[in-house]
């Protein structure tokens, strides 16, 4: 086609025109296109650009009369309009514009990737310190039991040592003093042998005479 207008601008109506609209806009484009109009003195060239013209009319009523062959011209049609580049400092504007949004972007994820990292570590540290903290109780607690059982065994030792130096019958006060004494004071209780040894030595001194 050598016309640069399209189809629709051939037949001087919208893309959006009806199937009876082309129709008639084409009537009226072949009559006026139509070689025949065209004067007994008409040159050859004025005679090639009017079977031109006549061929484009012809063909675009070829085209946008067919629902097929319509659907698919539009859709070329429309993908070359939006191939065309009107202002190139506007592409370049909105390329910017979109460069500048994905950084944005990128920088949102990554102060969220750091947000989430710095949560996760002061969570690990509190569950770290939380453990530390449980684990010396326990061991606090165990230390304090064992210390406990120590005693427990200790006054138990002093108990079954005071046990074997106890005459048979009943534990009084007296005896505690006495068991206390001996402890504290070991030289008591040799001096006090001694002298239950001199007293009984006495007494049977004494029976024999």
């Amino acid at each position: 086609m050598a016309s640069r207008l399209n189809l629709y601008d051939i037949l001087g109506v919208s893309q959006n025109a009806t199937a009876d609209d082309i129709r008639k806009a084409y009537k009226l484009k072949a009559l006026e296109t139509h070689p025949d109009k065209l004067g007994p003195g008409a040159d050859e060239k004025e005679v090639a650009a009017a079977e031109a013209k006549f061929r484009d009319v012809r063909t675009a009523i070829d085209v946008l009369s067919d629902p097929a062959k319509r659907k698919a011209y539009d859709n070329g049609l429309n993908f070359i309009r939006r191939r065309i580049i009107v202002n190139p400092d506007e592409v370049q504007a909105r390329l910017a514009r979109e460069r500048a949004e994905w950084q944005r972007q990128a920088e949102l994820r990554h102060q969220e990737r750091m947000r989430v990292l710095r949560e996760e570590i002061l969570a690990s540290q509190k569950r770290y310190q939380d453990t530390k903290a449980q684990a010396e109780l326990r061991y606090q607690e165990k230390m304090k039991a064992m210390e406990e059982q120590l005693q427990i065994n200790r006054q138990a030792e002093v108990a079954a040592v005071e046990v074997k130096e106890k005459p048979e019958g009943a534990y009084t006060l007296v005896d505690e003093l006495l068991s206390d004494l001996r402890r504290r004071s070991p030289e008591w209780e040799l001096r006090r042998q001694k002298v239950l040894r001199v007293s009984r030595a006495s007494i049977a001194s004494a029976w024999l005479t």
